[in-house]
């Protein structure tokens, strides 16, 4: 079968026409004159215009024949022999390869306790490798390094090869659909024919993310192969997965995870440190020891068992003595195991003199009365050491815009209408990254709300809501999204919290209306109606309860679980640091609060603790500082001239690389399109790849070289024509 392997430059043959188009605009024009001596002469005449006819013909085939055997060139037509397969189970290739070699470096790459998964890997690549000829031209692909610039294909194998030999495990996470998608950009830079995906992976299962099924769908329909397509062309890319054989998941102990155990942490106030540690091994505890570090000075050491395929929480009480930037450490001190690079685990906490919040009641009260009078005592008691917030209480008639600046969260209290100017300031508020609290209530209107702050999905609040429903019955909060950090000081007896609240009356949130993604619910009624709902808005988030905030609706403000439920609630809001801190190899620094000339004085160090590169760029429409990207877990320091103390950014690999359990070759052909192959060993590769397989044959230089040919003959055939021409002038003279 013949393929053009560049269909697009179809167009080309329309040159064809060009020496046509000419010949017939040259044609000599004859003007016919009758002259009574020339009949003796018209029958030499017409023999020697046939002759001529003849020549001028042959002349314009020669130049259209140079013409076309160009364009097929660039059209680079080739004949394919044959199918995919061979005898023996081995592999064609059609024609020189265009390979794009992907390598999964992640953390779980350096798993091994005789030696790390990547060594096995690299032996794999090579072979693969030395299945390819001379011309063949290669991409190679890092997990490690997606987030920078792709080069160029290359022919230098050796070259190639010198590159996979000094591969290190770095501590990026898998994410096999995203290489492959990357691959399939990077192989349209090829101009080979035959089209190789190779994936160079450790087997392990996470990285594939098979229950992704809308990327997988995604990604099959773009290798499905075109009507005719040939295995192993650019119609039907071969893919191919190298990596070493399944076996049984490695025995291992990590830290997956470690924060506090609030979301707001302020100075001189007593925190814990929570630290969780998993053991993957499917039989037999682990002893391990756990040391924790703030700002690389220990405050604690304990001995923990933790059991087979289980896992422990360990807790670590703390006073952070002044507010600013932390950073905390965990490690598993002397623990050998499969995987080293998952016990130590960093995260950057910022330590707060106390959170700035505005209260805007719908009326002017004080104390308890008015909207947000149990909100006010709930977040500031009124105690003379202070507390972790900073409460402002204001009359809606003083809300002004300006005032925002100066907050980190909002709270609205049964507000019964916002000026169109404050509503597009909030807006611009939260997606800053600033947090609002809504509490709906008795002057609370649905139509203007749903008109003007809803905006169908489109407004700064969560969702629409329905009118206010007042059931025959009181309802009580049943649903509780306990692993949401706001329930985070509930303790273990959360239900028991919210049976004696009775919600009288609320509105009922229209959560349906917007995409369920975006939407975090965090506590409903009995009756299955949402209650609270909290949703990211730009960098901030907005969380809207569906009943008052005060006594007017429901019992809550009267029950003990109302102070750890708006102290949780309006902490999360103010939590968050924006830009983030806590990175993912990979990320890079961004920090936008030095702008201007005060940008060029910030300098940082990264976890090494040498110099970083910073540069000055944007970040959401603001002057910023950034880094280049962070690939080493640890600490990176950013020292501002402005700010009191050195700013901390955690950088930490993803939990789900410690998992280590392998993935079978039926999951892997299962999820890639049919005809993909998977090898385990270099011998396998050699048996199935032989560079002298090469099942199609290419045209161009034939037709390159026709094209020289032919250019030599129409060279001496316009030179014969140019001399008879002057050989007739000489004779008519």
């Amino acid at each position: 079968m013949i393929e053009f392997l560049n269909p697009f430059l179809l167009g080309g043959l329309a040159a064809i026409s060009a020496p046509v188009i000419i010949h017939l605009l040259h044609r000599r024009k004859i003007k016919q004159i009758d002259w009574a001596a020339m009949r003796f002469l018209l029958e030499l005449l017409a023999k020697r215009r046939r002759r001529l006819f003849l020549d001028q013909l042959l002349l314009l085939l020669v130049r259209t024949l140079i013409v076309a055997c160009i364009a097929l060139a660039m059209l680079r037509p080739a004949f394919h022999r044959g199918t995919n397969e061979l005898a023996n189970g081995a592999m064609a290739r059609q024609g020189r390869t265009a390979s794009v070699l992907l390598i999964d470096d992640s953390l779980s790459s350096g798993a091994g306790r005789a030696q790390p998964a990547l060594e096995t890997m690299k032996k794999l690549g090579l072979a693969y490798l030395d299945s390819l000829a001379p011309g063949d031209e290669v991409s190679v692909l890092l997990m490690s390094q997606l987030g920078s610039a792709v080069n160029d294909p290359a022919f230098d194998l050796e070259g190639i090869k010198t590159s996979i030999n000094s591969l290190k495990p770095s501590s990026a996470a898998t994410d096999v659909p995203r290489l492959l998608d990357i691959a399939l950009n990077q192989l349209k830079r090829h101009i080979n024919p035959g089209a190789e995906l190779v994936l160079l992976t450790d087997g392990r299962k996470d990285g594939w993310h098979s229950e992704d099924q809308v990327r997988w769908n995604e990604l099959r329909e773009r290798l499905k192969p075109t009507k005719g397509g040939t295995a192993g062309t650019r119609q039907r890319p071969q893919v191919l997965v190298l990596s070493p054989e399944a076996g049984s998941a490695d025995e291992n102990v990590g830290i997956t995870a470690i924060g506090m155990d609030r979301t707001l942490v302020s100075a001189e106030r007593p925190a814990s440190i929570r630290v969780m540690i998993q053991n993957f091994a499917k039989k037999g505890a682990r002893q391990v020891n756990l040391e924790v570090s703030i700002n690389g000075v220990v405050i604690g050491s304990r001995q923990l068992e933790i059991p087979a395929s289980g896992q422990q929480e360990s807790s670590f009480p703390y006073v952070f003595p002044t507010p600013g930037s932390y950073s905390v450490e965990a490690a598993l001190v002397g623990n050998h195991d499969s995987l080293a690079g998952d016990d130590r685990r960093f995260t950057s906490i910022q330590v707060e003199s106390s959170l700035p919040v505005l209260l805007v009641d719908g009326v002017s009260f004080q104390g308890l009365e008015g909207k947000l009078g149990f909100l006010h005592y709930a977040l500031d008691p009124g105690t003379e050491t202070g507390g972790a917030f900073k409460v402002t209480r204001i009359p809606l008639a003083q809300l002004l815009p300006s005032m925002l600046r100066d907050f980190r969260v909002v709270v609205l209290g049964d507000a019964p209408v916002l000026e169109p100017a404050m509503v597009d300031a909030l807006e611009r508020f939260i997606v800053g990254g600033g947090g609002v609290l809504v509490g709906l209530g008795p002057d609370s209107d649905s139509n203007l709300i749903n008109r003007y702050w809803a905006r169908d999905g489109e407004g700064f609040l969560p969702c629409p809501v329905a009118t206010a429903s007042k059931p025959e019955h009181a309802g009580i909060p049943a649903g509780i999204n306990a692993s949401h950090p706001v329930f985070s000081g509930f303790g273990a007896r959360n239900d028991e919290a919210w049976k004696a609240a009775k919600i009288r009356s609320y509105f009922k949130l229209e959560t349906s209306k917007v995409k369920s993604s975006d939407l975090d619910l965090l506590l409903r009624m009995d009756n299955g109606d949402a209650l609270v709902a909290e949703r990211r808005r730009g960098m901030g988030l907005v969380t809207v309860v569906g009943t008052s905030l005060n006594a007017d609706w429901t019992d809550l403000p009267l029950q003990a679980a109302y102070v750890p439920l708006m102290r949780g609630i309006v902490g999360h809001l103010g939590s968050f640091i924006i830009p983030p801190r806590n990175l993912a190899p990979g990320d890079q620094i961004i920090y936008a609060k030095a702008g201007g000339a005060a940008a060029q004085k910030v300098t940082g160090e990264d976890t090494a603790g040498k110099a970083l590169k910073l540069t000055l760029g944007a970040w959401e429409g603001r002057d910023a500082v950034l880094s280049e990207p962070l690939l080493d877990p640890g600490v990176c320091l950013l020292h501002d001239p402005n700010e009191p103390g050195a700013i901390r950014y955690a950088v930490a690999p993803s939990p789900a690389e410690s998992a280590l359990e392998p993935i079978s070759d039926r999951e892997i052909t299962g999820l890639l399109p049919s005809g993909a192959a998977v090898f385990h060993s270099p011998e396998e590769i050699g048996q199935h790849l032989d560079p002298a397989r090469r099942q199609s044959v290419e045209f161009w230089k034939l037709l390159l070289l026709a094209a020289v040919a032919l250019l030599f003959v129409e060279a001496w055939l316009a030179r014969r024509e140019a001399l008879a021409g002057a050989l007739r002038g000489a004779n008519a003279l």
